[in-house]
């Protein structure tokens, strides 16, 4: 088996650092109906893994700076999942921010699985490991789901890659055009990083990762109060909780935004099948200098309206098509310089990962949580990843240690964030409502109240 990564998935190979690794990650917790016994799921895990051909692939670095995925002679699934047993909370959290923060070895097939147990209530996690040049977000889940056990989904086949050819053909010139138009786009976006800017670092200290779990219904309930999509409420709600922290530290002036890189599917829209990455994105600014929750949703919806408009072939935010577009020698030799100039264009990335809604479970232990995490630019204090599973969103924040120093501030600013934008929404139903309730009636308004926010939280320090 043999597959040419693009010049992106190459990017995404020669940016790895020992201080900021570039793999993705997700916290999945199950809840079994017997007693668990994690050599059992280890063994699961193997056994199905080693049924993916994209799991038994490693790197290799060509003359030219190329690279191709080939099978690993040496694969052993056995060396890639992991068991432990923790004590609580407080002893899990700490494995969970120690293993994302270790980098893959990318000598051999780019991923690993922990299995964890030791949870409360009986519980056991799943934490996975899988570096960026092997997948993106979407991709990711294609081959995490053919670890699950057999359901009614029908899972995408990644067992045969899409090849790229080892010569690049020439470009159009549409396809020039296009390519410049990106270019001058990122050039006159990029700006110099803002001084002492809380969501930038320096630092490579160690990182965090807390995580939320939202009621899916109450943001239902804003979108149908305030019109927008749920990506849109969510964007919302991550910049009212940015708010919530910059104010707390002096830093959010009402004029303040925080600029997000958005990533965007591609897979849907071309029918690639490439088993690497295939994104774009938008680049918004969240205005986290805006008091009104209603207004700062607003602004949100309006600036998605508008890049989606647009579409994700234009603007700054089509970085990751811009760099597909560069030879991958270039890559390997700017790599040092490249991974240092995410600040000159985005403050902070926000990407959603698309789950299936059918019930999913492992080894027959039905899958209650999926939290993916995002890994975090050098320069960048902060990345935040969102999932929506069933009948919850699950909010996850990767940040440095120094950032998020109150392990539980996020579960509250989005309580708070939840209820203030339900109030605004019952204030719009009520002025929808004036004109055809009588004087003196009580007028039924959606709320959300701020103890139903938040259903459970998991954090992890």
């Amino acid at each position: 088996m043999t597959d040419h990564l693009s010049p992106l998935d190459v990017a995404f190979l020669a940016m790895e650092g020992n201080s900021n690794p570039l793999h993705l990650g997700a916290v999945a917790t199950f809840t079994p109906t017997n007693l668990v016994h994690p050599a059992r799921i280890a063994a699961v895990l193997c056994e199905r893994a080693a049924e993916v051909p994209r799991l038994r692939a490693r790197a290799r670095t060509g003359l030219l700076g190329g690279a191709r995925w080939v099978e690993d002679p040496g694969f052993a699934p056995e060396d890639h999942v992991f068991t432990h047993h923790v004590r609580g909370r407080e002893r899990f959290s700490a494995l969970i921010s120690h293993l994302m923060a270790q980098p893959l070895d990318l000598a051999r097939p780019p991923w690993e699985l922990h299995v964890v147990t030791g949870l409360p209530g009986g519980r056991f996690a799943v934490f996975a490991k899988l570096h960026h040049s092997l997948c993106d977000g979407m991709k990711a889940v294609g081959l995490g789901l053919k670890l699950f056990d057999a359901s009614r989904l029908s899972i995408p086949d990644t067992a045969e890659p899409v090849s790229r050819p080892l010569l690049p053909t020439l470009p159009s010139l549409r396809e020039i055009k296009d390519t410049l138009d990106v270019a001058s786009s990122v050039l006159r976006n990029t700006r110099p990083p803002t001084l002492n800017s809380p969501v930038l670092t320096s630092s490579t200290r160690p990182r965090r990762v807390v995580m939320s779990r939202l009621d899916l219904a109450d943001v239902h309930r804003i979108r149908r109060a305030h019109g927008g999509t749920v990506n849109d409420v969510l964007l919302a709600l991550v910049t009212g909780a940015l708010r919530h922290w910059l104010t707390a530290h002096d830093a959010a002036p009402p004029s303040s935004v925080v600029r997000a890189l958005i990533p965007v599917n591609q897979r849907t829209r071309s029918g690639n099948g490439a088993a690497g990455n295939s994104i774009s994105g938008y680049l918004l600014s969240l205005p986290v200098g805006e008091p009104d929750p209603a207004a700062r949703l607003r602004s949100v919806r309006t600036q998605m309206e508008s890049a989606k408009a647009a579409g994700p072939d234009r603007g700054p935010g089509a970085l990751p098509l811009l760099a597909d577009k560069v030879p991958p020698l270039l890559h390997r030799l700017t790599a040092p310089l490249a991974a240092r100039c995410a600040p000159l264009l985005f403050d902070t990335l926000v990407t959603s990962v698309p789950l299936p809604s059918v019930p999913l479970s492992l080894d027959g232990a039905a899958l209650t949580e999926m939290y993916p995490v995002a890994p975090v630019a050098p320069g960048h204090a902060v990345g935040v990843a969102l999932s929506v599973y069933r009948s919850s969103v699950h909010v996850c924040l990767h940040t440095n240690q120094s950032w998020m120093s109150d392990a539980q501030w996020l579960d509250g600013v989005l309580r708070r964030e939840v209820a203030a934008l339900g109030e605004a929404g019952s204030v719009v139903a009520a002025g929808s409502a004036g004109s055809v309730v009588a004087a003196g009636a009580t007028v039924a308004r959606p709320t959300v109240t701020a103890g139903s926010a938040v259903a459970r939280s998991t954090v992890v320090e």
